[in-house]
C-alpha cells in the first residue's frame, strides 16, 4: 500500500494503474489485440508480394491444366518456405520481432529466461500456430488446418498466462516491449 493510503479511483498500485499479468521477470503480457494487428500486419507484408508472384505465374501458364496445377503446387511451396524464414528469422533473432511485432511493440521470448528463442524454436512456434502454411494445398487437410489456426489463434484469450497453444508448445510468450 502507498504510505498515504489507497488513491482516489480505489487502486492499491498506484494512481489509475492496474497490473496485468506478467512473465517470469515481471514484464507485462502483449495483449490479444496486439498480437491480432502483428499477425495481420505480417500477413499483409507476406501476403501481397506473393500474392502479385502467384498471379503473375498463373497468368503465364496458358491453357494447359496440368502446367497451371504445378505451378500452383511451386507458388504453395515458395510461399511456405518464405512464410517459414521470415518468421523463423524474425522472431528467433536477439529482437524477437516481425515487423507486425515491432509496429505493435511487442516480442516473443523464452517463457522460463526471457531470453530469444532461436530461429528452430521459432520456425515450430508458426508451424504449430498455422500448420495450414504447409497444409493447405490439401483439400480436407487444409480445412481442418485453417479451422486449427482459428482456435489456435484465439487460445491467448481463455490462458492466464496469455499463452497461446503454440507459445505452449515451445515454451514462449509474448511480451510488451514499449
Amino acid at each position: 500500500m502507498p504510505p498515504y493510503g489507497t488513491p482516489p479511483g480505489g487502486s492499491p498500485y498506484g494512481y489509475g494503474a492496474v497490473p496485468g499479468p506478467v512473465d517470469s521477470l515481471g514484464r507485462p503480457l502483449a495483449d490479444w489485440w496486439q498480437r491480432l494487428v502483428a499477425i495481420i500486419i505480417d500477413a499483409l507484408i507476406i501476403g501481397i508480394p506473393l500474392g502479385i508472384i502467384l498471379g503473375a505465374a498463373l497468368g503465364t501458364a496458358g491453357v494447359a491444366t496440368n502446367h497451371i496445377a504445378a505451378k500452383i503446387l511451386i507458388a504453395a511451396v515458395v510461399g511456405a518456405v518464405v512464410e517459414i524464414a521470415y518468421f523463423s528469422a524474425l522472431n528467433g533473432s536477439s529482437k524477437g520481432q516481425t515487423v507486425g511485432k515491432m509496429a505493435m511493440g511487442i516480442a516473443v521470448r523464452d517463457a522460463s529466461t526471457g531470453g530469444e528463442i532461436g530461429p528452430q524454436r521459432a520456425a515450430m512456434r508458426i508451424l504449430v500456430l498455422a500448420p495450414q502454411i504447409v497444409l493447405a494445398w490439401i483439400p480436407f487437410l487444409g480445412t481442418i488446418a485453417e479451422l486449427y489456426c482459428l482456435v489456435c489463434g484465439l487460445s491467448p484469450l481463455w490462458d492466464s498466462r496469455r499463452q497461446g497453444f503454440h507459445d505452449k508448445a515451445v515454451g514462449t510468450v509474448v511480451i510488451k516491449v514499449r
